[in-house]
């Protein structure tokens, strides 16, 4: 779900940064979740870089748990090829979703991830 011009141009640019500081785990232990918190805080008094910050944070906890959850299956002998698909595609969108979100952010466009997406409160 896309919400048009929901980004106001002063903000599009730390928008799009609140996307991808989720990406930031993959260079700095656990941060992929202290940096959209931080986000999350500070910017605490707007409601769209909030929401971003929200969504970024759940992204991540539901891609470490979902991980978590496959590597459990590789212990189950008939479902490793479920494993050896799902890990692929799992790191696929946990890359790939924070970068569209920064594309659209960029153009004043909300993105809402899918499954763990929020609306912004006004």
């Amino acid at each position: 779900m896309q919400i048009a011009d929901a980004i106001p141009a002063e903000e599009r640019s730390l928008a799009a940064i609140t996307h991808l500081s989720g990406l930031a785990g993959y260079l700095i232990p656990l941060g992929g979740i202290i940096v959209p918190v931080i986000i999350w805080i500070v910017k605490s008094d707007s409601p769209v870089i909030s929401s971003i910050a929200k969504q970024a944070l759940l992204l991540n906890v539901a891609v470490f748990c979902t991980f978590c959850a496959l590597l459990v299956l590789i212990l189950t002998v008939i479902l490793i090829p479920f494993v050896i698909v799902g890990i692929p595609a799992l790191l696929l969108l946990a890359i790939a979703l924070p970068i569209v979100g920064a594309i659209r952010a960029s153009d004043g466009v909300y993105y809402k991830y899918p499954v763990v997406g929020i609306e912004p409160l006004q």
